[in-house]
């Protein structure tokens, strides 16, 4: 006789305990939506703007000898430059780069190996081309070919004029 009662009071805290903790859990939820209601009215629409950035990329770019990739940008002139990464490998690999010719006129070279090259957001650039050189090179012979590989990437934002 005994247990029946002790079941029916165990259930019925069971019960209360359920109960309590979806009620809980209601109100974490409204709590938590309501203080992203707060933030996002906090913050005007307008107050952020977003421009897109440009990547220009090669990933293990096989070339023999001697080789010119202009890169296409997008737009009139390439601004906020950043080389993320520029690196080639063949012989002489050394002499391979990357050339950005400024607004002005000026010529700005990089070198393989450059890694988070952050130029002035000032800067724009008119052209950005990759150059990458792989030869045997001989004195009285005439030098051969070799292959080589380059990888860059090249993040900027396009100006429209």
């Amino acid at each position: 006789m005994h247990w029946r009662s002790f079941t029916a009071g165990a259930l019925l805290v069971l019960l209360l305990m359920a109960g309590s903790y979806l009620f809980l859990l209601g109100q974490k939820e409204t709590l938590s939506h309501s203080s992203t209601e707060q933030v996002e009215t906090a913050i005007p629409f307008d107050a952020v703007t977003i421009t897109p950035l440009r990547v220009m990329y090669g990933k293990e770019v096989p070339f023999e000898g001697k080789a010119e990739l202009r890169q296409a940008i997008a737009g009139k002139l390439a601004q906020k430059i950043i080389v993320v990464n520029f690196q080639a490998s063949g012989e002489h690999a050394d002499k391979s780069k990357i050339n950005i010719v400024w607004e002005n006129g000026e010529v700005e070279t990089i070198y393989p190996g450059t890694k988070d090259r952050i130029f002035p957001p000032e800067k724009r650039a008119t052209q950005i081309t990759v150059v990458g050189y792989s030869v045997h090179e001989r004195r009285i012979f005439q030098d051969s070919n070799r292959k080589g590989n380059l990888s860059w990437e090249i993040h900027y934002e396009p100006v429209e004029l």
